[in-house]
């Protein structure tokens, strides 16, 4: 049941200024992107029926931009849109993530401005909820709009506006300017308070000890409390509640028994709204860019901002992150993304800090933060903006598999987790023993949903669950459409079958009720089924983070985590499985992969697993650091002896940069031999020779070739994907559309094989941020089983990696800094057959 506002709804419906208008002057202009998308990274999911939820990481010529968006079909009977606050105490901060979780929203974001001092405050704008009004300030947009609000009347229609509201209490004789309605911040001016807000002002009491308050009921106070005193809110009135030192000055001329009454105004009709609540600056109207308000941050920032689509059954909730690896969008630019998305009128809600996106996806048991705030950490906020799914829980309609151990290793399990989906996606937890687990590609052993493969190799998990159907009851015969029956013809019916069938059916009814109850007896089946991929391949090398510690005096201890990387530079965390040996035990000893030093010196501490070792160097005090045995690695399985034959497969050869910066410098006959002997090696044995780097050899070559030019070249080759990418300032700072020619040409070709030949390796980019942007890049194309290979020329050595499934190689320049030959010149041979690739350096 709806709790009455008592007194304030029913003053607004005769003193209501304005029903929801739009209050915005100024011209609007659609304005474009200031930065360029030249390739995006996107996921989608549906968190429940009608709700979606979707990340976008966009590359643009300005560098990262994360998006994070839900979209909210308002025409689905079962979800509810609405700001919430902290159920702890009223008018606490609490971040998104708990409000919304406490609330039991699905997905939100944050939402209202509001003060930033202290662990309390106020949002600055209206709060309607369920129709009910639960706020609203007095102190915002009387001389200018600055505060957007979203407004959904009874009827269902939005609006985004700038509201004005103004609350006055009097006796007749004297009156007040209320500050609020059950918006509590400073206490300067008095309030309103009722029961939207708290039953009792113990937690007004806590934090302000001098207030006094004004029982109201039926238009007459009741009672004026004591400073500090604890009261109740009536069930049929309300509280105006003030600081003792206003009371002092200005609320003398109030008595118990006075006759009151409330004088409120505003712009929006409270009576005729279902739900509110308040923002920044609008962003869009009628599809068109609005003007930014003075309080909407200028530049590139973290925003969140929410919008509806023209036809009203579309809500768009989105923030975008900012001021860290993400560059943040501007006004302009959040106009844009929500017009993109599907918003025809959207305001901004709180940015910068504040912006946070929470969603409780598939394979999250409670709402989970999204993005990445500004602060390094949630902020706390006063107010929310939640998705809720009011819907019961109903039968397993289909089930889903999560893989939480992708990458796994021999002697490691992996575990999966089985679960079933009901038609509003809520997630339902399956026995192992309801859910048959088949597994292809390798042998192993279940307990409950955890596998322990016995064999190595990549492998698939089909999880099988069977649900009882109720069998559907045959339908008694109908009559044909159009076909008139009379109430005589049915009478005559009647009659004759009567006298025909009443022996026959009294020899047939007990074999026609055994039949019934056998059919009803045997439900149907319905076999629902969901797959996972994985993979268990042999530890090819341990990996720790941290390999040269250095501990100030004995006593003091320091931790060693280790990862073991498996043949495709796949990491698992093996720390608590790893055994750890110290070198001298007189140094130091261990407790788990804890080392606690006991003298003053240096030794080295050998972590094993899975047949590998690496080496940790510990150094107490200032003494002088021992050295450490080379870690033990499994050569990588694609390496192999490549031997150009008439056997079908593409062979490639790639070298390294051939000319120098100064030729001037070297003497010509030497400079044109060594060039010519890289040369000579390079377009012997291959179908193509690829020459990665610099190279001012102007003579044919003999075969089929891709030189370096410093700007972006493809070549498709039988099942080889080969781009040369220009990336010397990072790909973005040098040509940011090479990503979308990348995507486009790798897409479009679809071979088995990448090879990206660059100038400079992801790691040593001048943004990590963007390093990690290029590897995601890459990991679409490793999950789609394609071998992938960055083949960088730089420096003067040959080294090779493997890292979650791509081969980095370096290979080195033919010209040392001082113009002499290097004489540590390596080729990379690759031989191609299908979607099966083998690779040799060979030292030239």
């Amino acid at each position: 049941m709806k709790k009455n506002f008592y007194a304030i709804k029913r003053i607004l419906a005769v003193v209501v200024t304005a029903t929801l208008v739009f209050s915005v002057v100024g011209g609007t202009a659609a304005t474009v992107f200031a930065a360029q998308t030249v390739y995006e990274q996107k996921t989608t999911q549906t968190l429940t029926r009608g709700v979606t939820y979707e990340e976008n990481s966009r590359m643009t010529t300005d560098g990262i931009q994360n998006i994070y968006a839900l979209t909210v079909d308002l025409t689905e009977s079962t979800l509810e849109l609405k700001e919430v606050e902290s159920k702890t105490e009223y008018g606490l901060k609490e971040t998104t993530q708990k409000i919304l979780t406490d609330n039991g929203a699905i997905a939100g974001v944050n939402s209202d401005f509001f003060g930033m001092s202290g662990k309390y405050s106020a949002g600055f704008g209206p709060v309607v909820r369920n129709g009910e009004l639960v706020s609203a300030g007095t102190s915002v947009n009387h001389d200018k709009n600055q505060y957007g609000s979203y407004v959904l009347d009874k009827n269902g229609n939005s609006v985004f506006t700038y509201f004005k509201t103004t609350a006055t209490f009097t006796n007749g004789t004297k009156s007040m300017n209320l500050s609020s309605i059950n918006k509590v911040t400073s206490m300067t001016f008095p309030i309103y308070f009722d029961k939207q807000a708290a039953g009792t002002t113990a937690d007004l009491d806590k934090r302000f000890g001098d207030l006094v308050k004004f029982v109201v009921q039926n238009d007459t106070i009741t009672y004026i409390s004591k400073s500090g005193e604890t009261v109740n809110v009536p069930d049929d009135g309300y509280l105006i509640v003030m600081n003792n030192n206003f009371y002092t000055k200005d609320g003398w001329g109030y008595q118990v028994g006075d006759h009151v009454s409330m004088q409120v105004t505003s712009t929006i009709n409270f009576d005729q709204i279902d739900t509110a609540f308040g923002g920044g600056g609008l962003l869009l109207l009628k599809g068109q860019e609005a003007p930014a308000t003075n309080i909407v941050a200028a530049g590139r920032q973290p925003r969140t901002a929410f919008g509806v689509s023209q036809d009203g059954k579309k809500a768009i909730l989105m923030v975008v992150d900012g001021r860290g690896e993400s560059i943040g969008a501007t006004h302009a630019e959040m106009a844009a993304l929500m017009r993109s998305y599907g918003a025809y009128e959207a305001l901004h809600l709180d940015g910068g800090g504040s912006s946070t996106m929470v969603a409780k996806t598939v394979d999250d048991v409670v709402p989970q933060l999204k993005n990445v705030p500004s602060d390094k950490a949630q902020r706390k906020v006063i107010a929310s903006v939640g998705v809720f799914q009011n819907a019961h829980w109903g039968e397993i309609e289909e089930i889903g598999i999560t893989t939480v151990d992708e990458h796994t290793q021999p002697g490691k399990t992996a575990e999966f987790i089985v679960y079933g989906l009901d038609a509003y996606k809520n997630k339902i937890a399956l026995n192992p023993s309801d859910v048959t687990l088949e597994v292809t590609g390798v042998e192993g052993s279940w307990n409950g949903f955890t596998f322990s493969p016995a064999t190595t190799g990549a492998y698939t998990v089909t999880a099988t669950y069977a649900k009882n159907v109720a069998p559907q009851q045959a339908m008694p015969e109908q009559p044909m459409e159009n076909e008139e029956i009379t109430e005589e013809d049915t009478q005559e019916t009647i009659d004759n079958e009567t006298e025909e069938n009443t022996e026959e059916n009294t020899e047939n009814q007990e074999q026609t009720e055994q039949q019934n109850n056998q059919e009803i007896q045997q439900p149907e089946t319905k076999t629902l089924t969901a797959t996972a991929n994985a993979t268990c391949y042999p530890t090819a090398r341990l990996g720790v983070a941290n390999n040269d510690i250095k501990i100030k005096s004995v006593g003091q201890s320091a931790k060693m985590y280790v990862t073991a990387y498996d043949a495709h530079g796949f990491g698992k965390a093996v720390t608590k499985d790893a055994t750890y040996t110290v070198a001298n035990p007189a140094i130091g000893s261990m407790d788990g992969n804890t080392f606690t030093a006991k003298a003053i010196g240096s030794t080295y501490v050998k972590c094993s697993w899975g047949g590998q070792d690496v080496y940790v160097v510990v150094t107490v005090g200032n003494a002088p650091k021992v050295s450490a045995p080379s870690n033990t690695a499994s050569v990588d399985p694609m390496v192999g002896s490549v031997t150009k034959q008439n056997d079908g497969a593409f062979y490639v050869n790639i070298t390294g940069q051939l000319s120098y910066a100064d030729p001037s410098k070297i003497d010509p006959a030497a400079y044109e031999a060594q060039r010519s002997r890289v040369r000579t090696a390079a377009d012997s044995g291959a179908d193509v020779t690829i020459y990665g780097g610099p190279c001012d050899v102007t003579t044919p070559t003999i075969q089929d070739s891709l030189t370096w030019n410093g700007s972006y070249r493809f070549m498709s080759r039988q099942g080889a994907s080969v781009v040369m990418l220009a990336a010397s300032k990072g790909i973005r700072a040098t040509d940011a559309s090479q990503y979308g020619k990348m995507a486009m040409d790798f897409d479009a070709a679809n071979n088995d094989n990448i090879i990206i030949v660059t100038d400079l390796t992801p790691s040593d980019y001048p943004s990590q941020a963007e390093a990690n942007y290029f590897r995601a890049f890459l990991s679409k194309y490793v999950a789609q089983g394609k071998n992938v290979f960055v083949v960088s020329g730089t420096g003067t050595a040959y080294w090779a990696s493997v890292k979650d499934g791509v081969r980095y190689i370096n290979l080195p320049d033919l010209w040392r800094a001082d113009g002499t030959p290097n004489s540590n010149v390596y080729m990379l041979k690759i031989r191609i057959d299908g979607e099966n690739a083998t690779y040799q350096r060979v030292k030239i």
